[in-house]
């Protein structure tokens, strides 16, 4: 991983992980709490937004950062997750499926949401030689299983 690639994973996760807390912030609060950026203009660190969804309401919620390895040709069963998951594929070359769009696919570099809920058909390392690697950003109920069947 070059230090680009290091770059925008760490916007992803610092994007994620304000954004749970936001979520935080607004349990017991009808008003949006906007989480606000620090101003790094004269400085070398560059921050570019990647994606931004919003988490929706949960009791308890917890985030989750984890690497997911497919083996070469694995694909994974129908599943649905609890919460929002961030992806960002780290290694290799992936076909994808969240019902109700197409399958699409990606490589190193590329990202991806999912939204709650909504069917994980598949998700295939294309390589019948090589892993794939993704980083998931997953947010959940403390305590509670963040994968369930479909």
């Amino acid at each position: 991983m070059n230090r680009r690639e290091a770059g925008k994973l760490l916007a992803l996760a610092t994007a994620t992980l304000a954004a749970a807390k936001s979520a935080f912030a607004e349990e017991n609060s009808a008003a949006r709490v906007q989480a606000q950026q620090p101003n790094h203009s004269g400085s070398s660190v560059g921050v570019e937004d990647l994606i931004s969804e919003p988490l929706g309401e949960m009791q308890n919620p917890e985030v989750t950062m984890l690497t997911l390895t497919l083996a070469p040709g694995s694909n994974s069963h129908p599943h649905r997750h609890t919460g929002p998951v961030f992806a960002y594929i780290l290694e290799g070359s992936i076909e994808n499926q969240v019902d109700p769009g197409p399958a699409k696919t990606y490589q190193r570099g590329d990202f991806f949401y999912e939204p709650p809920m909504h069917v994980h058909r598949q998700m295939k390392n294309l390589s019948a030689t090589a892993p794939a690697k993704i980083l998931v950003v997953q947010v959940g109920e403390k305590g509670k299983s963040f994968t369930v069947e479909a």
